[in-house]
């Protein structure tokens, strides 16, 4: 059963409903309540815009859907889209989270890959991976010449990093 609230903040203008869908109330006795048509962002997250004051806000549907429906208790800031679909905005698809809880869903089912170079904070390629790991001078210098920590340099040669390059690597010098 579809049940709306009113936008906190635009009270009397616009509601949103528990299955994502936006309502602005009629503006006029003979006009309806119109749905209102979302956009879709290039992340693909669905959005809307509402006016008020004569200014246009543009508002993410999912944060609408949690703030209007779902209880923050912890004061998480992140909105999870527990299926990973983030058009699907039904309040039971959402749940508060942090940032680093939301990154590690996504993680885990798949929507992001924190291994190697599809890591965005990752400085090396597959192929530099393999060389350090080969590298038989200090680790110093060959921090340097990468551009990385000497504790990185460690972490690789010793499998804690890069482990789907590594593994491998130590079964062959084994």
């Amino acid at each position: 059963m579809e049940i709306y609230k009113d936008i906190i903040g635009y009270e009397g203008k616009y509601k949103i409903s528990n299955l994502g869908n936006v309502l602005s109330y009629p503006k006029t006795r003979c006009k309806k309540e119109k749905v209102l048509k979302p956009m879709i962002m290039k992340n693909g997250y669905l959005t809307v815009d509402l006016c008020k004051d004569k200014t246009i806000n543009r508002f993410l549907i999912h944060r609408l859907v949690a703030d209007a429906f779902i209880e923050n208790a912890e004061s998480k800031y992140s909105v999870n889209h527990k299926n990973g679909i983030k058009s699907d905005n039904c309040i039971s698809n959402l749940e508060w989270s942090t940032r680093s809880e939301n990154q590690k869903h996504a993680i885990l089912i798949g929507l992001r890959t924190a291994k190697g170079m599809k890591n965005s904070q990752s400085k090396l390629k597959d192929n530099e991976v393999i060389s350090v790991f080969n590298d038989v001078r200090p680790y110093a210098l060959i921090s340097k010449q990468y551009n990385i920590s000497i504790p990185t340099v460690s972490d690789i040669k010793r499998g804690h990093t890069w482990r789907h390059i590594t593994s491998d690597l130590n079964r062959n010098k084994q």
